[in-house]
C-alpha cells in the first residue's frame, strides 16, 4: 500500500550535505541525479556509440532504475507494477480496445497513488507554502509522483500507437499517428529502457518509443550538406548553465517570496498587484531548471536531433519542453500553452484532443490534465478556469484583433495591453495550482 514511506524512503546518503545547506535530502538526491546525468549523456554519446544495441537500451535502463531507487527507495515498487501490468495488458488485450484498457489501468494506478499523496500532504503538512526551506516549491519534483505521471505518458502513448498501428488504415491516421503507429508490442528490454531511460526518468519531458528507438539504434541523426554528423553539444551546454541560472533563482530569491503573503490585505493594491505578479513568476524557474537541464542531458545523449532549419543548421529542440522567453513574452494563451510544458501538451493532444467530440475538445483535454496532475481540488481550479479563459482569449482574438491591424501604433497598443492581459489570467489561473488546495483558492477567487 502506498503510504509514508511512497513519499520518504529515499537514500539518506546525502543528509549531511542537505543539513549542511539547509535543503531536506530528498532535493538534494533528485539535483544530485539531475547533474550526475551530464557525464553519464556523455559517455553514452561518446563511448557507446558503437556498442550493441543490447548495450545501449541496458545502459540508460540500469542508471534510470537506480536513480529511482537512490531517489524514492521503497516507492519504486509501485512504478514497477504499474508499467509491467500495462506491457502484460499490451500482449493480451484486443487490439482495437489496447490504448483504452493501458489508458483506464495506468490512469486509475495513477490516481490511487495521488489519493495516498492527498492524504499524506493534508494531514503530514509538506511544505505547502513552501516558506522554510530552499527549493522550497520543488514538490512537484520530490517524491514519485513526478515519474509516474511521466511513466504514464509514455505508456500511454506507446499503446496508442499500437493501436493506430494494428488497427487504423494508414490513410486515417494523422501524419504524426503514421510517425509513431508499432504494429508490435516492444521486448521487454526495449519496452523497459523506454520507460526507466535516465535522462528523463526524474523530470520527463515525454519522448515518443519511435524517436528513443532510433537513438538506440543510432538512425536518430541525418547528415548534414557537408558530408557530417550533426554535434549537438553546442546546443546542449547553453541549456544547462541556463537551468544552472533557474536553479539559483529557485534557491536563493524564491523562498523570499513565500506564495502565502499574497494573501496579506495590508497593501495598497498596487504593490500587492506588482507582488502578485512577482511571486506567481517565481513558481516557473523550478520548472524551468528542470526542463532546461533534461534539454541539455538529452542533447548530450545523442537525442534530440529535429532536422535542419531553413539555414542549414541542426535543430535540437525534439525533446524542448520549455521555452522560458516565448512563455514570459507570449500575448495570448494559445502562444503560452505552445512554449510551456510542450512534451505534456503533444500528449493531451494525442489522448483527448485529437480524439475528443470536436464541440468538447478544449474541456476534455483540460479536465484529463487536472487529472493527470492529481486530485487536489486547487488542480481543477485552474485547469477548469483554463478551459474557460482559452475559449474566452480564442473568442476575443477572433472578434478584436482585425480592428488593431490598420496601423503600427494601435496594433503596439494592442500587444501591449494583450501581453499584460495574459500574464494578468496566467497568474490568477495558476495561483489554485500552486496552493493545491480548493480553500486558498477558492477564496482568492472570491
Amino acid at each position: 500500500m502506498p503510504g509514508v514511506h511512497t513519499f520518504e524512503s529515499g537514500s539518506l546518503a546525502l543528509q549531511g550535505l542537505g543539513d549542511l545547506v539547509g535543503v531536506t535530502v530528498d532535493r538534494i538526491n533528485f539535483v544530485t541525479c539531475m547533474f550526475l546525468s551530464i557525464p553519464f549523456a556523455v559517455i553514452y554519446n561518446r563511448y557507446l556509440c558503437e556498442s550493441s544495441i543490447q548495450t545501449r537500451k541496458m545502459y540508460p535502463l540500469v542508471i534510470g532504475l537506480s536513480y529511482c531507487w537512490f531517489c524514492f527507495g521503497e516507492a519504486t515498487k509501485h512504478l514497477l507494477a504499474n508499467t509491467l501490468t500495462c506491457y502484460v495488458l499490451m500482449h493480451i488485450s484486443p487490439a482495437q480496445y489496447i490504448h483504452k484498457i493501458v489508458f483506464i489501468f495506468s490512469m486509475s494506478y495513477l490516481t490511487w497513488v495521488h489519493f495516498y499523496r492527498w492524504i499524506y500532504v493534508d494531514f503530514f503538512s509538506i511544505d505547502l507554502t513552501g516558506i522554510n526551506l530552499s527549493f522550497s516549491t520543488m514538490q512537484f519534483f520530490r517524491d514519485i509522483k513526478c515519474p509516474f505521471m511521466i511513466s504514464v505518458q509514455r505508456m500511454t502513448t506507446l499503446a496508442f500507437s499500437l493501436h493506430d498501428g494494428r488497427v487504423k488504415k494508414e490513410e486515417e491516421l494523422s501524419p504524426l499517428q503514421k510517425r509513431e503507429a508499432i504494429r508490435e508490442v516492444p521486448d521487454i528490454l526495449s519496452y523497459l529502457s523506454y520507460l526507466f531511460h535516465f535522462q528523463a526518468v526524474l523530470t520527463g519531458p515525454l519522448s515518443y518509443y519511435s524517436d528513443y528507438m532510433n537513438l538506440v539504434n543510432k538512425t536518430h541523426v541525418a547528415i548534414d550538406s557537408k558530408g557530417n554528423k550533426p554535434d549537438p553539444t553546442s546546443c546542449a551546454w547553453p541549456k544547462i548553465y541556463m537551468s544552472i541560472v533557474f536553479l539559483a533563482i529557485t534557491a536563493l530569491i524564491e523562498p523570499k517570496f513565500p506564495i502565502a503573503d499574497l494573501e496579506r490585505t495590508d497593501l495598497p493594491v498596487w504593490q500587492w498587484v506588482v507582488l502578485f505578479h512577482f511571486t506567481i513568476a517565481l513558481q516557473r524557474p523550478q520548472y524551468y531548471f528542470a526542463w532546461y537541464l533534461a534539454d541539455g542531458i538529452y542533447n548530450l545523449s545523442g537525442f534530440g536531433f529535429n532536422g535542419f532549419d531553413d539555414k542549414g543548421e541542426a535543430k535540437w529542440d525534439l525533446a524542448t519542453n520549455v521555452y522560458a522567453y516565448k512563455f514570459e513574452m507570449a500575448q495570448s494563451f494559445k502562444e503560452s500553452l505552445d512554449a510551456w510544458n510542450v512534451g505534456t501538451m503533444g500528449w493531451l493532444r494525442r489522448v483527448a484532443f485529437d480524439r475528443a467530440p470536436k464541440k468538447y475538445r478544449t474541456v476534455c483535454t483540460y479536465l484529463l490534465s487536472a487529472w493527470w496532475h492529481g486530485i487536489f481540488m486547487g488542480y481543477y481550479l485552474t485547469f477548469l478556469t483554463g478551459a474557460m479563459l482559452t475559449l474566452g482569449g480564442k473568442g476575443l482574438r477572433r472578434c478584436l484583433r482585425w480592428r488593431f491591424l490598420s496601423s503600427p501604433s494601435l496594433k503596439g497598443f494592442y500587444d501591449v495591453v494583450t501581453f499584460i492581459g495574459t500574464k494578468f489570467c496566467f497568474c490568477y489561473m495558476t495561483y489554485p495550482f500552486a496552493r493545491m488546495h480548493w480553500g486558498p483558492g477558492i477564496a482568492f477567487y472570491k
